[in-house]
């Protein structure tokens, strides 16, 4: 069985259904959409931050030094209240 190609061939239950067109709207968008979703894919994989300051490199002996600002002795030395 051959299916119907044009208009003609269709059988008068099975009318041609129009189908609406894809609003220029809708395009723009799709592309703007993906034009920011890859924007900030892109800024976050490569962690770029507009805005934010270079940060300078501390060395480790600096950050672990007993008298050091919030030092791991800060966080994990005595009573700190709580439940």
């Amino acid at each position: 069985m051959t299916t119907p190609t044009t208009t003609t061939d269709r059988p008068p239950d099975r009318p041609e259904v129009p189908r609406p067109k894809f609003a220029k709207t809708a395009i723009v968008f799709a592309v703007l959409g993906t034009l920011i979703v890859g924007s900030y894919s892109a800024m976050a994989f490569t962690g770029y931050e507009p805005g934010a300051p270079s940060r300078d490199q501390v060395p480790a002996s600096f950050r672990a030094s007993p008298g050091g600002y919030r030092t791991f002795h800060f966080w994990h030395a005595g009573y700190h209240g709580g439940k």
